[in-house]
């Protein structure tokens, strides 16, 4: 399977434009499609691209390197005159609003979190994931109890 393929499991839309590792990271970055994005306060389309800006965000380990997702995110304009926003950010669904991991990789280290102490899945988790402290895992715990 390829890098793409891989990567797009995650989400469509996603494309790879670039791959390097730095000290044992896989640095894979990505951009989305263009396309038509719906603002998330008023529900208008938009294709009119603001701006951008970057999120690095970590996943799941390729091929025992760590992956930190570096992805070229896009802002854009709302048209609806009535919005109180002028702009909104792309939605990326497979990480929630403002984190640092993918939801698949919060779930792995809710799954090691439970079936081991929290001092042991950090270790575990540091050695071939995400450094992460045991106080973090608890909290991704917490969270997944809801």
């Amino acid at each position: 399977m390829e890098l793409e393929e891989l990567i797009q499991e995650l989400d469509k839309k996603l494309i790879v434009t670039k791959k390097e590792i730095i000290d044992g990271i896989m640095y894979i970055y990505c951009e989305t499609k263009k396309q038509k994005t719906k603002c998330k306060y008023c529900g208008e389309e938009s294709e009119t691209v603001h701006s951008t800006y970057t999120r690095i965000i970590s996943d799941l380990p390729i091929q025992n390197y760590k992956v930190k997702l570096v992805i070229k995110v896009k802002k854009y304009f709302c048209n609806n005159e009535k919005c109180k926003k002028t702009t909104f950010a792309e939605p990326l669904n497979f990480v929630d609003k403002n984190a640092i991991r993918t939801k698949r990789l919060d779930e792995y280290i809710n799954k090691v979190g439970l079936t081991t102490s929290s001092i042991e899945a950090k270790k575990q988790i540091n050695e071939t994931h995400v450094d992460i402290s045991n106080n973090t895992i608890l909290r991704i715990i917490k969270k997944k109890q809801k």
